[in-house]
């Protein structure tokens, strides 16, 4: 699952550091925005701090393996969560990252039932409008120029409809969930909340401020109690029922020299950085919560350079440009820095170098001819080598785990890159795995296990001593080299350049350095990871078939009375339960099912009312179906609520008399009947089109008449038994009549 609850289970509580109020001197210092990840690997670091010596056994490896084995300081995966620890540390994020965030800061009802509660993403600003997704499905937010409020979450699982049932095409779309983003920015350290959140809680603190920021501010509406499941069913982090929430987003302004009117010492001209390393590795240098550098201590026209290099492009195994170097991280405030820094660096096989003054910049992995030269006859006086034939490597090949955007952004080994040099093609390949989650893109994470495998998997390695020259290969990733036939050519320098006391000796470890290094050959990128298989499982949910509603007559203590049923075939699927309801004038009667004798039946009703009987489907989860007369295509059964089915006994007499000028007067026995309650009198030219004049209560062994005042002309009526529930008996009829 992409964002899952948590394990714990802690009070919610307002614990996080940021809604905290202060001085404004805390609270500029708590304003800086900023952040991004990566891994602890860079290539000085690549054969530990000596050379002469042990370093040649097991060259690289064991550094690799005790870093992947102390990783203990939280990654980007943790960022991607929605945490309830109460002692979850800021963040800082950078470039394009994925976030869940920080929960238990905010949850409360407002007076209307609504619940709100908040989600910090991380001390940054959002540079663009983010993607969201709640519990792990990408949702669509209304912009607010359609018939929504800007916010309102409009895809299906999170809607219902108008009655409350779950929304799934029919009828009309009636949003719960709400998201309102809070950022910081350079005019505002805080952002601005919004006004329906403040005008919910009117005694919120007016300190209630989150400094440098980014939240997202979730509102729940209230729903009927009988409907709640539909809409509080999903796993966030409070356990309400309210589902967790992430973004994915460029977040932070970065210093990026390359634009006009860019000022460096002025963080509101910075640009969104849209993942170049270079930059983003320029930002945490300077950034407050980062290294916390100057602004001058960084030569800009060489980070500058460098960013041009990583915005060019490459071709991946479709055929598509992807750019060298892309990036996005976020830094919780408790991992070392020197660790993030080391994550932004391992996304572009880069390394930290310094210029002749001492300012600091970036050098990515990319290809440059070296000028620098150390031959055997002027500069090199010591000299340890190592050949490692085929099958002799410890490792046969490296895989790289990235941050994969077509995995919901998340942590997924790229395609491994198997090493010429040392597999034998037939043994099991035993591969080294480094995670590198600052990469994003699956050729680079290609490219960069190609890097790591040709440096750290080298089939000739060696360690030298040389002259005072070895201070100008301090900043250089590769020499030329002239030691014999082996060691000759490029070469890369994989360790700290080291002095002895003097000054006038140096030391340092070197791999061969292949042109094509950071380059894949056709077909090398080898397939990306199999994304989560789309099956095609029906996941409409069946409705009931072969439904039978009837009036069903009852004794009780009061006498006869109805109730109804419905009847109906057995679901497919055991874990499907049916609903019905009868309508009267507005007013629902619900009817109580029972699945096992596939029936459901109401409680007693209105005697002789006709009732609009639906139904619907509901699943073990809470998942249900509109009503069937809700849908596009209604289905509804009207059943007429009928206590006594016998109809009366005929009437004894029926007659009119047309005497009296103006008046027919319509005279009727009833038979001794225990089912005679009533006579109805109609008047038409045929009983199927008469029209009812009279219906009035007559018992059994009643003679009645009742008579009309009409105009002139001729008639003709019908006399007509009813019992108690509105059935009726044989007409007497026709009876004529001339009025004058």
């Amino acid at each position: 699952l992409w964002m899952p609850a948590p394990a714990s289970a802690d009070p919610v509580s307002a614990f996080f550091v940021a809604f905290a109020g202060g001085s404004a001197a805390s609270a500029a210092v708590a304003g800086a925005i900023g952040g991004l990840t990566g891994f602890a690997y860079t290539a000085g670091a690549f054969l530990g701090t000596t050379v002469i010596g042990g370093i040649l056994v097991n060259l690289g490896v064991s550094y690799l393996l005790a870093s992947k084995q102390k990783q203990q300081s939280p990654t980007i995966e943790d960022a991607r969560v929605n945490s309830r620890i109460a002692n979850d540390p800021r963040r800082i994020v950078g470039g394009r990252a994925a976030v869940g965030g920080t929960a238990g800061i905010f949850a409360e009802f407002d007076a209307d039932g609504n619940l709100w509660y908040i989600i910090a993403h991380g001390d940054a600003e959002l540079t663009n409008q983010p993607d969201y997704y709640l519990d792990s499905i990408k949702v669509e937010l209304s912009d607010g120029t359609d018939d929504f409020v800007a916010g309102d979450v409009l895809t299906d699982a999170f809607c219902l409809t108008t009655g409350g049932d779950q929304f799934e095409g029919d009828g009309t779309r009636d949003p719960v969930w709400r998201i309102y983003t809070v950022t910081p920015d350079s005019e505002s350290l805080y952002g601005a909340k919004p006004s329906e959140f403040t005008a919910a809680f009117p005694n919120l603190p007016n300190d209630f401020y989150g400094i440098g920021v980014c939240y997202s501010i979730i509102r729940g509406r209230a729903v009927r109690p009988e409907k709640r499941q539909n809409a509080y069913r999903w796993r966030g982090p409070i356990g309400l029922g309210e589902p967790s929430i992430g973004i994915v987003g460029n977040f932070d302004r970065m210093p990026d020299p390359r634009v006009e009117g860019i000022d460096l010492s002025d963080r509101s001209t910075w640009v969104a950085s849209n993942g170049n390393l270079a930059i983003i590795a320029a930002w945490f240098r300077t950034h407050p919560r980062g290294r916390n550098q100057s602004v001058d201590s960084i030569n800009w026209d060489k980070i500058a350079e460098w960013a041009d290099i990583f915005d060019t492009t490459v071709l991946n195994r479709a055929g598509d440009p992807v750019p060298l170097y892309r990036g996005g991280v976020a830094f919780a405030d408790n991992k070392p820095r020197h660790e993030c820094e080391a994550e932004i660096l391992a996304a572009c096989d880069g390394f930290a170098a310094y210029d002749d003054q001492g300012r600091w910049y970036i050098e990515g992995g990319y290809y440059q001819e070296p000028t620098l030269t150390f031959s055997a006859a002027r500069d090199i006086f010591t000299a340890e080598t190592q050949t490692v034939d085929d099958g002799e490597a410890p490792m046969d090949g490296v895989i790289v785990e990235y941050i994969s955007p077509d995995h919901n952004y998340t942590k997924q080994p790229c395609a491994p890159w198997v090493n010429v040099l040392h597999y034998d093609g037939v043994s099991e390949p035993n591969y080294l795995n480094v995670p590198i989650l600052a990469c994003q893109e699956h050729n680079q994470a290609v490219r960069l296990a190609r890097a790591i495998g040709l440096r750290q998997q080298a089939a000739r390695r060696a360690a030298y001593g040389t002259n005072i020259k070895a201070i100008l290969a301090k900043n250089q990733r590769g020499i030329q080299l002239d030691h014999n036939v082996q060691f000759a050519g490029p070469h890369e320098i994989v360790t700290p350049v080291e002095e002895d006391s003097s000054g006038q000796f140096g030391r340092f470890a070197v791999v061969p350095l292949q042109v094509d290094r950071w380059i894949l050959s056709d077909g090398e990128e080898g397939e990306p990871p199999a994304p989560t298989p789309i099956l095609d499982i029906d996941t409409t949910l069946e409705i009931a078939q072969g439904v039978i509603v009837v009036a069903e007559p009852v004794q009780t203590s009061s006498g006869a009375a109805v109730r109804l049923k419905a009847v109906f075939d057995a679901p497919a699927r055991i874990d499907r339960f049916y609903r019905f309801r009868a309508v009267l004038e507005g007013s629902e009667r619900y009817l109580t099912t029972d699945m096992q004798e596939l029936n459901a039946i109401s409680g007693i009703v209105d005697d002789g009312q006709t009732y609009r009987v639906s139904w619907q489907t509901v699943t073990a989860g809470g998942r249900a179906t509109v009503w069937s007369d809700e849908r596009d295509d209604p289905e509804f059964i009207d059943v007429v609520a009928t206590a006594n089915p016998t109809a009366p006994a005929d009437l004894v007499v029926a007659d009119v008399d047309d005497s009296v000028a103006g008046q027919a007067t319509i005279s009727f026995t009833t038979e001794n009947d225990p089912n005679q309650f009533a006579v109805r009198l109609y008047r038409g030219a045929t009983f199927a089109d008469a029209t009812l004049i009279r219906n009035g209560v007559y018992p059994a062994n009643t003679s009645s008449s009742f008579t009309e005042t009409i105009a002139a002309g001729s008639y003709t009526y019908w006399a007509v038994p009813v019992n108690g529930s509105g059935v009726e008996g044989n007409e007497s009829g026709p009876l004529s009549a001339t009025v004058t």
